[in-house]
């Protein structure tokens, strides 16, 4: 994986490689913010040897912001998106709509807090409700379909989770939280369980939803 160093970016301080879910990284001068881990380097070659090691964590070279980068993707493959929230309540639709043109790509999304609008809106089944709880792979799975039933979108992100202090169980703590993409040819859900905050947990949902995003645009899946 190769830097692209950009023309309207002031590299005369360093170059920065923005990552997500990186791990156990040593020697490096690095940032930790909430939403991932800022690498600093003098030079481009220092940049190139981490991204040999760790290219596919770095989501930004620069100050970019992960919706920002994700925009770009989706607007270059001439797609649209659409979202379904539950625990996030609008905040991953907001992030998206932050960067300027996303008209072209985002069509709009479904905020359903409750189950009765998870039911009304989206056409979760009310036995997977009650069978799985509102918080469950095959809630958020039948949540992400029906955003993309509904709307013209070619991809759709959903989100459900448990972003505390309160509304957790034994078998469903405080953080769960599962996230869903679905296209026409089908529908991947990963499992996370946050341990920030309130309002951490769920910029964290967002941020994962987008880097579920950025991978699966790239490169064909969430799990790469």
């Amino acid at each position: 994986m190769k830097v692209a160093l950009c023309d309207d970016v002031d590299y005369s301080q360093g170059i920065v490689l923005r990552t997500i879910g990186l791990e156990g990284f040593e020697g490096y001068r690095y940032l930790k913010g909430i939403g991932g881990v800022d690498f600093f380097f003098d030079k481009e070659e220092q940049a190139q040897e981490f991204l040999s090691k760790y290219g596919k964590y770095v989501y930004a070279v620069g100050k970019r912001d992960l919706e920002e980068v994700v925009g770009g993707l989706l607007k270059e493959r001439g797609l649209k998106i659409s979202t379904a929230e539950s625990c996030t309540a609008g905040l991953l639709s907001a992030r998206i709509v932050n960067v300027p043109g996303s008209s072209a790509y985002f069509v709009g999304g479904f905020i359903v807090y409750s189950n009765e609008l998870k039911t009304k809106l989206l056409s979760v089944e009310e036995g997977a409700i009650k069978r799985y709880g509102s918080v469950s792979e095959e809630v958020c799975r039948q949540m992400a379909v029906g955003a993309l039933e509904e709307t013209d979108a070619d991809i759709s992100l959903a989100i459900t989770g448990i972003s505390g202090p309160g509304g957790a169980t034994y078998t469903k703590p405080v953080g769960l939280t599962y996230i869903a993409l679905a296209t026409d040819k089908e529908v991947l859900v990963k499992r996370f369980i946050f341990e920030g905050s309130r309002n951490e947990n769920r910029f964290m949902a967002t941020q994962w939803a987008l880097e579920m995003l950025r991978r699966y645009l790239l490169f064909g899946g969430i799990d790469v």
